[in-house]
């Protein structure tokens, strides 16, 4: 489950100064961009609190880091987004308030924490608080999100901040030879230091897209938009032309490219609660093909 983090020695220094002290908070947010290792950071740190021989983010081989390796440590839960529901936090409530099976700690790992803030899961977001607000002793929760605006308040005012930041160029690199994987240096910097933006833009050949707009083929720009029925595919291609859209910017002086970035993150941020699917594609096609068509 667990393998080496690239980046974030910050993050590393801080805990483990926090470990040594011996003052670790109840409840940690881990806030960044998706794709930069948050949750294998979490792992890792669950791991080196576990660990018998006391090592901190390095490879140990004792029981304990065997069984988190192995996601068979009976004291570590890690539940993913589509598994936070009210049910999950019934669980979580019950177990987090009993005695651990196998050492000091119990460490809770939930991925995609906001989801509990959305719908019928505010029912589960609010149960969660209750638990927050009385942990079990020596128990710790580590709550992951890329959505950290949309996290219950009260939830976040029970909870340690860490931000985490993008990954550098080298660092995505780094990950992409560890793991055999043949991604440009194009790709790479265009991924904005997330390991699954990479992938996307490799993927789902986010290259043509841009190549449609530079070369004013608006038709396949638009067929290519209008034809997506995956919502985070729409969000991918948003979230790559932002850079490019900060790059003209720069090179043109040209504010409109300013306010299409600004519009970007504007309807990222509306599809986050849920918008039409079908009219956010029309609005984009409309307004990036009104701020290109005259200008590139």
């Amino acid at each position: 489950m667990c393998s080496k983090v690239a980046g974030h020695n910050r993050q590393k220094d801080f805990f483990k100064k926090i470990l040594a002290s011996g003052r670790i908070n109840h409840s940690y947010i881990f806030s960044g961009i998706s794709g930069i290792g948050k949750k294998l950071f979490a792992c890792e740190l669950a791991r080196s609190i576990l660990c018998s021989n006391g090592s901190f983010f390095e490879d140990c081989d004792c029981q304990n880091c065997s069984q988190v390796k192995a996601n068979n440590y009976a004291d570590l839960y890690i539940y993913e987004n589509k598994e936070l529901n009210v049910e999950t936090i019934r669980n979580i409530s019950e177990s987090s308030g009993m005695t651990g099976f196998l050492g000091k700690w119990k460490i809770y790992i939930l991925d995609g924490v906001e989801k509990l803030s959305t719908g019928a899961n505010i029912v589960a977001g609010n149960a969660f608080l209750k638990t927050l607000e009385e942990p079990g002793e020596n128990t710790l929760f580590l709550l992951i999100t890329s959505k950290y605006d949309m996290i219950l308040p009260t939830i976040r005012s029970r909870c340690a901040l860490v931000n985490f930041s993008p990954l550098t160029f080298d660092e995505v690199r780094q990950v992409m030879v560890e793991n055999n994987y043949n991604i440009s240096d194009d790709i790479i910097k265009l991924s904005g230091g997330s390991i699954e933006r990479g992938f996307l833009i490799n993927d789902l050949k986010l290259f043509s897209i841009l190549e449609y707009i530079k070369s004013k083929d608006y038709k396949s720009f638009t067929t290519y938009i209008l034809g997506v029925d995956d919502l985070s595919v729409i969000k991918s291609v948003m979230e790559f032309l932002y850079p490019y859209a900060l790059e003209m910017y720069k090179s043109s002086g040209s504010y409109i490219y300013m306010q299409y970035g600004e519009y970007i993150l504007e309807i990222l941020n509306r599809l986050n609660y849920n918008i039409n699917i079908e009219l956010a594609k029309h609005d984009f096609v409309s307004k990036t093909i009104e701020v290109f068509s005259e200008r590139v």
